[in-house]
């Protein structure tokens, strides 16, 4: 703590002595330039007072604005945010040691002892054992809580049995939903690579990932394929990924008639969306509910 004052008021000293030395230069400046003495001294207060707003202002910007935006990046840095935990926690042991050397101390005085009666001298002889026993018990009262007070401290930085059931349904749900768009992804490519080129397959499968992530459709550059495929073919298509997403039929009939525009342009979304389960035409491509 004498070390910071210290630092700080070196500091200031230095700023205060930089700042005088500044207005001293301005004052002979306007000297040289042929002022009178009242107006080079006006002009020395202005200039050190101008200055030391500056300096003021500035400081206080780089704490308001700098300084949590450079510690910000220097917390990235593994040796940086280490340090900043474990000196919290010097201080905080610090803190607890010297409570502990402040607690009061119990005195021990021996009362002065009367020697006008044999009397007094038993009470005494008998009470001193009793003051030592208290002696001796207190420093063990006043340890306990200093070491109830540290346990939460380090239990606090175990997780709790929430925090890792929380943690273990969260990794079994991304992974679930992985699978699932793996499966779906795999699914697209086995069924449309006979109809798409490799550059139109990949750049569906990356429509198909981005409908499947977002709630809001992406943004989609429509994919022409193979005249073979039928506008069923695309619906079948459509709501085969669909189920298999747990999308809701609109969206996923408002999905395929951007993506496959040239197939579906004679077909309106709500047509789409009543028709894409159907399966009285033939087709190429069957409804599939194994991928669900």
């Amino acid at each position: 703590m004498e070390q910071k004052k210290i630092e700080h008021i070196t500091l200031h000293l230095i700023v205060f002595a930089t700042i005088a030395i500044i207005g001293v230069l301005a004052r002979q400046t306007v000297l040289h330039y042929g002022w009178d003495e009242f107006s080079s001294y006006l002009i020395l207060v202005v200039c050190s007072i101008v200055i030391g707003a500056i300096y003021f202002n500035l400081q206080m910007a780089f704490r308001q604005l700098l300084s949590p935006t450079i510690e910000r990046c220097f917390m990235r840095f593994e040796c940086y945010r280490n340090k900043a935990v474990v000196e919290p926690s010097i201080v905080h042991q610090e803190l607890i040691e010297s409570t502990i050397d402040t607690e009061p101390i119990v005195s021990e005085s021996e009362p002065e002892i009367e020697t006008t009666s044999d009397t007094t001298e038993e009470v005494f002889i008998s009470s001193l054992p009793e003051s030592n026993e208290n002696v001796e018990e207190l420093p063990k009262n006043e340890a306990t809580p200093s070491i109830i007070n540290n346990t939460p401290i380090e239990e606090s930085s175990q997780p709790t049995e929430y925090e890792i059931y929380h943690a273990t349904a969260m990794a079994e749900k991304e992974r679930a939903s992985q699978e699932k768009l793996d499966k779906v992804i795999a699914y697209t490519k086995q069924t449309l690579v006979l109809y798409l080129d490799e550059a139109a397959l990949n750049r569906l499968c990356g429509y198909v990932t981005e409908y499947y992530l977002s709630d809001s459709l992406p943004k989609i550059e429509p994919i022409k394929v193979d005249s073979q495929l039928k506008t069923i073919d695309i619906m079948h298509f459509g709501w085969n990924i669909g189920r298999a997403f747990g999308k809701p039929r609109l969206q996923t009939a408002t999905f395929i008639k951007r993506v496959f525009a040239h197939t579906l342009r004679d077909s309106e979304i709500s047509t789409i969306e009543r028709k894409m389960s159907h399966t009285e035409s033939e087709c190429r491509i069957k409804l599939d509910r194994k991928i669900a």
